[in-house]
């Protein structure tokens, strides 16, 4: 038995297998070629006749024939991430503007203001003092009679600063003859207590933005607004006193800053 072993394996080399005697019978066991179809152990090399992929060891039968498997080259492209930048642009709108000529506008309010100044005298002297009314309860003192029939070019000070028969303007402040006193609701929205030295316990600045110009502080200023309880009583701020609001006689001389416009 030995020599037929021995015949075999010279007629099949290089295959390696193995004999196993189980009962007197042979059971021979060989190795599979790479690549052959896993139920075929008897696969054909390249290059040998084939009907289909699963004769041959390489797994691909091509025109008849086994070949080598087609390899296959995977190729990886980078990414290209694109990121796309939004600016948002934020415009702030300050509330008081200087218009330069004279007059302030506050955005918040719509109303323009009169600017004080230091040349004194003049219109728009910030020492000046005028009376609210000369009757004792009537708006007839130097603040509408001079301050603002000044302003507005006319005599009564309501804004007749344009000609009899409305063609041409003949006067007026900034080319306005609508001028007048503010109310106090008006006066008491220019009021800043944010403003350094204003109020306790030095009182060295007026409760004002600077942006109005020098404001007075030794006195306060008029509203056009009469106390509902006396009538020869007007209402005030007092600007250089931690902003007090209040009211005052009537013909007691004290500072005034004219307002047009508004809603």
């Amino acid at each position: 038995m030995m020599s037929r072993l021995e015949s075999l394996s010279a007629r099949i080399t290089p295959t390696l297998f193995l004999l196993l005697a189980i009962g007197g019978a042979l059971l021979i066991v060989m190795p599979r070629r790479a690549g052959a179809d896993p139920n075929n152990a008897n696969c054909k090399p390249n290059r040998a006749t084939c009907t289909g992929n699963h004769q041959c060891c390489s797994g691909a039968c091509t025109a008849g024939l086994c070949t080598a498997p087609a390899s296959t080259t995977t190729t990886t492209s980078p990414s290209t991430t694109s990121t796309t930048v939004t600016t948002s642009t934020t415009t702030t709108t300050l509330r008081f503007v200087d218009n330069g000529d004279g007059t302030v506008t506050d955005n918040e309010t719509g109303l323009i203001w009169e600017k004080k100044d230091n040349t004194c005298p003049g219109i728009h002297c910030v020492n000046d003092a005028y009376t609210w009314s000369s009757s004792g309860t009537a708006p007839d003192g130097t603040a509408f009679a001079t301050f603002l029939a000044t302003l507005n070019g006319g005599a009564t000070g309501v804004g007749n600063c344009v000609s009899s028969d409305g063609s041409s303007q003949t006067g007026g402040f900034d080319n306005h003859c609508d001028w007048r006193l503010p109310t106090i609701a008006e006066l008491r929205t220019i009021v800043d207590g944010s403003v350094a030295g204003c109020g306790p316990p030095n009182f060295s600045s007026p409760c004002i933005d600077p942006i109005f110009g020098p404001t007075g502080t030794a006195s306060v200023y008029l509203s056009s607004t009469t106390s509902a309880s006396d009538s020869g009583r007007a209402w005030f701020v007092a600007f250089g006193n931690a902003f007090a609001v209040s009211t005052i006689t009537k013909g007691n001389p004290n500072y005034v800053r004219a307002v047009r416009g508004g809603s």
